[in-house]
């Protein structure tokens, strides 16, 4: 069987470390457009912003990227996808998204020192983090009318702000084994501390007896989850994600639905 993974997710999300994991555990092999775009950028004495910025008038480069994307979809062989488009122009992958806070990525592209993606500062370069996604989203937008910012696109989204490398290669690996049964699949795995929820009483004979629960051993209901802006809110469930956070999960699975912002939030990790 050759089933691939496309692997997208946010600037800094550490989509080539998790990679380097899964090539490993799947004993897969690996591809990435990012080097392909640095290299792109290098020959022609730009920065990578630079490169997106005049990407959005130069088709061509995109389409040289894009062809290479479909040729995937017939390779015999099992392959690690990292490529903001694989889950669109690569038929047949389980679509995986790495979600990441704002902050985080920035400070990791800084950390990481790749030439033409980070400044000085850590302001300079979230703001060119920013400028970077919004021309990436606006560029894909108009010339394949997908918006790669749609959670929706995904079966898995997996945060990885609190996480560690290993434990977001083992969330995968267990949900491409979980969508290989079942192609419906879809799940969010997040960080309970990254969470916003509602100003609301939380239930306390509820939050004992999901500790019971967790305690024995047993399981407790999923939050429902909805995503605005690349933060993500709770819709349902706020017994459930406090009770995660005081066992120290690093990431619990949630339902990610459609949802808008009602009254005041707060987030988890201000309150704890």
């Amino acid at each position: 069987m050759f089933e691939k993974i496309s692997l997208a997710g946010d600037l800094g999300s550490g989509k080539s470390t998790v990679s380097d994991i899964l090539v490993r555990l799947l004993d897969a092999e690996y591809y990435s457009t990012g080097a392909i775009v640095r290299d792109i950028a290098d020959k022609r004495g730009l920065t990578v912003v630079e490169l997106n910025k005049y990407m959005e008038t130069h088709p061509e480069i995109d389409h040289e990227i894009d062809n290479r994307l479909k040729d995937l979809s017939d390779a015999p062989k099992r392959l690690i996808i990292d490529s903001r488009m694989a889950w669109h122009f690569t038929e047949g992958t389980f679509k995986v998204y790495l979600s990441t806070d704002a902050t985080v990525s920035a400070l990791r592209i800084m950390n990481a020192n790749r030439k033409g993606e980070h400044n000085a500062t850590l302001e300079d370069t979230l703001k060119d983090t920013r400028e970077r996604r919004e021309s990436e989203k606006k560029r894909y937008l108009e010339q394949y009318g997908v918006n790669i910012k749609d959670l929706s696109n995904y079966s898995l989204i997996v945060d990885t702000t609190s996480a560690t490398p290993d434990e977001i290669a083992s969330c995968i690996k267990e949900g491409f084994e979980r969508w290989l049964l079942d192609r419906e699949y879809k799940r969010l795995y997040i960080s309970p501390t990254r969470l916003f929820y509602p100003i609301d009483e939380a239930d306390t004979e509820l939050i004992s007896r999901y500790v019971g629960d967790l305690e024995s051993g047993g399981e407790i209901p999923s939050p429902t989850v909805f995503e605005d802006d690349g933060e993500f809110y709770l819709e349902s469930g706020l017994e459930a994600a406090q009770v995660f956070s005081l066992f120290d999960y690093s990431l619990i699975p949630a339902t990610l639905i459609k949802g808008e912002k009602r009254g005041e939030y707060v987030r988890m990790a201000d309150s704890l």
